[in-house]
């Protein structure tokens, strides 16, 4: 600029009004003189000064009509946080009269929110509440920190709620924030789970005392049964000792056919034992060699059964966390009955191997026998209920015994088959 330095200044009214008074006094000091053309150009400059300083506060100005609507936007954004948040706010003094609420909280105490200014929050506070809530209030105002209550009201419509209250002084100290949540429904949650939880425990107590008088009952009649099996047994072989030579074949199949009744019941009941029992024993979690124990099933019914042509397929090293001796009683299920089923083929096989289902390790116990119907998987491990072809052999618990071990290890058993082609049964360890 000629002749003049541009100056800022914070505050532009004040500078252009400086500029204004600096004009006019020049303008009066000088008068008429002859030397016009420098009085023009200094004249001129003011002027330039003048303009530069009206750009300057419209661009201000600008920048402050855009600063007024983003603070009016943004109270605009706060205040409805403010009204529709889904916790209710109040503003208490001392004497817990409510100067300011959200619509929220108007809400709760089912009053509008313009005429709600004035009333006293105790109002709403039941009477078995009100001696607790004053003394809350009177520990806000003196605590200086957020403070935490839970109380019951009673709105305007004469709902009871039960709120939490979270509440805290302001820098005067002369009034409170306080955070209204309702949790009634909470509350109502809670106690039908405590209510539930002692039905539970109560019934809990009830099972584990049926449980012990139905062990003591179990051994009861396994005592009580295999004594009188055991006489029967032995008398039929004193029977075929001291009259063997007498007897016509008729009788000696008689004799023969009862020994092996008591036998058959005995063999019942130590299943039926084994079977009540599986519910009750601790189940201790460690790697179990699977493939080991399928051998070691194998082994015994080739010792047992010789003359049964069964090739067995097992996969080495499939290992699972579970309770060795449970694990050792699916294998002896699962495979026992594959080699009940396919073992008197001419060319059996069975095999013990794992895959993936669901992302999860499976086991499986595989035969080529004659399978049953897959209408009859549901019934497959109920208690008492055996395969269709199982002849006289079996008493029906076995699966059922499978399927209570694997549940208890947090899995499932299932099992595959057409008639014909075989069965698969798999089972899966949590």
């Amino acid at each position: 600029m000629r002749g003049h330095t541009l100056e800022t200044n914070k505050n532009p009214l004040v500078k252009i009004d400086e500029l204004r008074r600096r004009a006019e006094n020049y303008l009066i000091a000088q008068g008429p003189k002859k030397n016009a053309s420098r009085t023009v150009v200094e004249m001129q400059s003011v002027l330039h000064e003048l303009q530069v300083h009206q750009i300057q506060l419209e661009m201000q100005n600008s920048e402050l009509r855009q600063a007024r609507d983003e603070v009016e936007n943004a109270l605009e954004k706060y205040t409805d946080l403010y009204d529709f948040a889904p916790v209710g706010y109040l503003t208490l003094d001392r004497d817990g009269v409510i100067h300011a609420a959200n619509l929220s909280g108007a809400a709760l105490l089912g009053v509008e929110r313009s005429r709600l200014a004035g009333w006293h929050f105790g109002q709403f506070v039941t009477k078995e509440h009100l001696l607790a809530f004053k003394a809350f209030l009177g520990k806000v105002f003196t605590s200086q920190v957020k403070e935490v209550s839970e109380v019951a009201l009673l709105n305007e419509n004469r709902q009871q709620l039960i709120v939490q209250i979270e509440a805290l002084a302001t820098a005067s100290m002369q009034n409170c924030r306080l955070a209204l949540i309702d949790i009634t429904e909470r509350k109502r949650a809670e106690e039908e789970v405590e209510r539930l939880n002692a039905d539970l425990t109560s019934r809990a107590a009830e099972l584990e005392a049926a449980n012990v008088e139905l062990e003591a009952f179990n051994y009861s009649v396994s005592h009580d049964l295999r004594r009188p099996l055991t006489l029967i047994n032995s008398l039929c072989q004193e029977i075929e000792e001291l009259c063997g030579d007498k007897l016509d074949p008729q009788c000696r199949n008689f004799i023969q056919e009862i020994n092996e009744g008591s036998l058959r019941m005995n063999r019942l009941i130590d299943t039926l034992l084994t079977f009540s029992s599986v519910s009750r024993v601790a189940i201790n979690h460690e790697l179990v060699d699977l493939s080991a124990k399928a051998n070691s099933v194998a082994a015994e019914l080739k010792l047992a059964t010789p003359e049964n042509r069964v090739t067995f397929q097992i996969t080495d090293g499939i290992v699972a966390e579970g309770d060795p001796g449970l694990l050792q009683v699916v294998l002896d299920n699962l495979i026992g009955n594959a080699w009940k089923f396919a073992g008197s083929r001419e060319e059996a096989v069975i095999e013990f191997g794992a895959t993936e289902v669901d992302g999860k390790p499976a086991y499986f116990v595989r035969d080529n026998g004659p399978g049953f119907d897959m209408a009859l998987a549901d019934k497959l491990f109920i208690p008492f209920q055996r395969l269709v072809g199982a002849g006289t052999e079996g008493q029906g618990i076995g699966l059922a015994t499978v399927e209570r071990i694997v549940r208890r290890h947090g899995g499932k058993v299932w099992a595959v088959s057409q008639p014909g082609k075989g069965a698969t049964f798999y089972f899966t360890l949590e």
